[in-house]
């Protein structure tokens, strides 16, 4: 009797994982919801198609993938683990419930203007810190943007580094472009050997797009048309589509699907300082004398006018409003007051310590006096509302917030702590803490200590020539 591959997978990794069942398939692999048998925990096996396994051998592709192993992100999803085995390659994730932003964007079609600038955000936020580490994604589409709580979350970061770094032309070779047609940029749709980091924010661009218009930039019935309207198709300007987005947003869109990567935001970093200026305009990046969409080419030779023009100025206002933030969140002393917004406890099982850790980070920060605390009974009155963090934040006056997360996974706790600037969603600070549930009270003083500790150091700002 023939023995199927996936039950010659589970019993290869019998001692490891065991897979419960499959949840996804896609260009590159298969992914198995399993339980990690050593920490008790749900996870995402995800299996590489035999074609690339066969394109690239069974020896690179776990060394190069270890690289994302180290990232540390409050919007990447971590890696657990990765290897070869019977001759599968496969690499371990957490197993996250919620839904991805295409099964949002399936629901919904259009998305919130804020909400758009906030997911945008922090994607690029993620791409900002993979670029910085020489990892391109390659692949940042809907399905591989997760909605965790109030936040995104980015997987599959690294894996198209290693296929390219293990399987080299190999990998096309066998038909398998690494990417999605609908989100590649031209270099990757003709497949030169030098995409950069610019790719991933062409990717960025189609996001925006979609999230704004509900639909992509181009359209085609087949794969290779789709990459050839890429590489020779100019995208219909994103206002005519939805007439009421700001100018700034769709100019800094419809930079981002330039065809030249040299036309392009040339960082990830550039992009952000422009979706914070968004944010911090009141009215979104309208100005008063400019109130009408405005086109991605009107946008380009107005920025190449001498004078400053009306959405030139709105640059100029934008800007003075960033500099007198970070005047002010650098040195602590424009922060007034901050809260620790509800936490939320995604895997529905730690209220009690969720309860408990809002109480004891609320009164660690209290007791360092370095800025005024919102009392947790006020904080509390928010949870579950439908006010976003800006509109909270603007009703009590706070100049900072304090965003934490906890899921569960068997015996392991991940926590998730943000540091932010409420209106811009800027992290002023972040980290991740995992501990194990065994010993809850010393995890729970363990990660407060933390984080009051690292808040305490940026509302400290930084030390001058004589302090101690």
């Amino acid at each position: 009797m023939m023995v199927s591959p996936r039950d010659r997978l589970a019993e290869a990794l019998a001692e490891q994982y065991t897979i419960e069942r499959e949840v996804g398939a896609g260009g590159m692999a298969t992914v198995y919801l399993a339980e990690d048998l050593k920490h008790g925990r749900k996870v995402a096996l995800k299996v590489l198609k035999p074609e690339l396994t066969a394109a690239m051998g069974n020896d690179r592709f776990p060394r190069e993938i270890r690289t994302v192993a180290q990232f540390n992100h409050p919007h990447i999803l971590s890696l657990y683990d990765s290897g070869e085995v019977a001759g599968f390659l496969y690499y371990v994730m957490p197993f996250v419930e919620g839904e991805s932003l295409a099964d949002r964007l399936a629901r919904e079609r259009q998305l919130p203007i804020s909400d758009t600038i906030r997911i945008l955000r922090e994607v690029a936020d993620a791409l900002s810190y993979s670029h910085a580490r020489d990892v391109v994604h390659r692949d940042i589409k809907p399905g591989n943007v997760l909605l965790s709580g109030r936040h995104a979350v980015v997987t599959d970061f690294g894996v198209a580094k290693a296929l390219v770094a293990s399987g080299g032309d190999n990998v096309t070779t066998v038909g398998m472009a690494v990417g999605t047609p609908q989100y590649m940029a031209p270099e990757q749709a003709m497949g030169q050997g030098n995409v950069d980091h610019r790719a991933d924010l062409y990717a960025l661009g189609i996001l925006g797009y979609e999230m704004l218009t509900g639909k992509a930039p181009f359209d085609a019935s087949t794969p290779q048309a789709l990459l050839a309207a890429h590489v020779m198709e100019q995208p219909n300007d994103i206002t005519k589509a939805r007439p009421g987005i700001p100018p700034l947003l769709a100019e800094a869109i419809m930079r981002c699907l330039e065809k030249n990567p040299a036309d392009r935001w040339q960082s990830a970093e550039e992009l952000i300082a422009r979706l914070e200026a968004i944010a911090t305009t009141a009215s979104g990046g309208l100005t008063p004398t400019e109130t009408r969409p405005l086109s991605a080419t009107l946008a380009r030779k107005a920025k190449r006018r001498p004078m400053l023009t009306g959405i030139a100025a709105g640059l100029v206002v934008a800007a003075i409003a960033i500099v007198v933030f970070v005047m002010g969140s650098g040195s602590g002393g424009r922060i007034e007051k901050i809260g620790v917004l509800p936490i939320d406890d995604i895997s529905g099982q730690d209220s009690v310590f969720v309860a408990a850790m809002q109480d004891a980070l609320t009164n660690a920060l209290l007791r360092s006096g370095l800025v005024g605390v919102e009392s947790r009974s006020v904080m509390m009155r928010y949870k579950g509302g439908e006010k976003t963090t800006r509109e909270i934040a603007k009703e009590l006056s706070l100049g900072a917030v304090v965003e934490v997360t906890v899921f569960r996974a068997g015996d392991v706790m991940r926590i998730n702590v943000q540091f932010a600037n409420p209106a811009t969603s800027r992290a002023l600070w972040s980290d991740t803490y995992e501990r194990d549930v065994q010993d809850v009270l010393a995890a729970q003083s363990d990660v407060v200590t933390r984080v009051a500790s690292g808040i305490g150091g940026v509302l400290a700002g930084p030390k001058g020539p004589g302090d101690r």
